[in-house]
């Protein structure tokens, strides 16, 4: 059987660039290393490889991308995870990564697709949980889903983090509720104005509603 993780070792290492690399390292506070290859680079390398892999995941793939030090490799297994189909029964192997991914930049990677088959109470658990990046999914989880997002739910994951004081989670708020607030900005208005939110919450969350026009108001201030 052929080593997919060898062959993507092999098709992304010639496209190494170390000065790149330490460019990219830094952005992520220097946590970790890079082979200093752009991500239209890297995706146009691997995708032969990932192409042959859809059928199911490969979870040997995903175990070597998240245990190699460069951070590229991350992102190549977070990419054949969006390709495959998963299942509610792949949760605790998600968790796990979620867990030792320890960063945003593939945690989110992974939000959409957890959520695309998580349920309701699946979440409610991982915002409960002592691990701040799995609270974070759950927080998170219905990003884009406008008119089908539950804001019921929404709001009890939110309720259920208020006041941790961590900058990633009061983050997360202010972003899921930013992006609802394009499909529902009444139902976010009144959340902000009855939920008591931190200050980076609530600035973030307010970035994209629209002006409220008071009744009579149209016009004034015009000749």
């Amino acid at each position: 059987m052929t080593d997919s993780f060898a062959l993507i070792q092999t098709a992304l290492r010639p496209l190494a660039d170390p000065t790149r690399a330490k460019s990219m390292s830094a952005y992520l506070r220097g946590r970790y290393e890079f082979l200093g290859i752009t991500t239209p680079a890297r995706r146009a390398a691997v995708s032969p490889i990932l192409r042959t892999l859809r059928a199911a995941p490969d979870w040997n793939v995903v175990t070597n991308c998240w245990a190699a030090p460069e951070r590229e490799y991350c992102y190549v297994a977070c990419d054949h995870l969006q390709q495959v189909p998963l299942q509610n029964s792949d949760l605790p192997r998600l968790k796990r990564l979620v867990i030792e991914a320890d960063w945003w930049d593939c945690v989110d990677l992974m939000i959409r697709k957890i959520g695309s088959i998580a349920t309701a109470e699946d979440m409610r658990n991982w915002a409960a949980d002592e691990n701040s990046w799995v609270r974070r999914v759950a927080i998170l989880h219905q990003l884009r889903l406008r008119e089908a997002t539950d804001h019921v739910l929404l709001a009890e994951l939110i309720d259920m983090n208020l006041g941790s004081g961590e900058f990633f989670i009061d983050k997360a708020i202010g972003w899921a509720l930013r992006d609802y607030s394009g499909t529902n900005p009444d139902w976010v208005r009144e959340f902000l104005a009855t939920t008591e939110l931190s200050t980076l919450s609530r600035r973030q969350a307010a970035i994209k509603l629209p002006p409220v026009i008071e009744p009579g108001s149209a016009g004034l201030g015009s000749s």
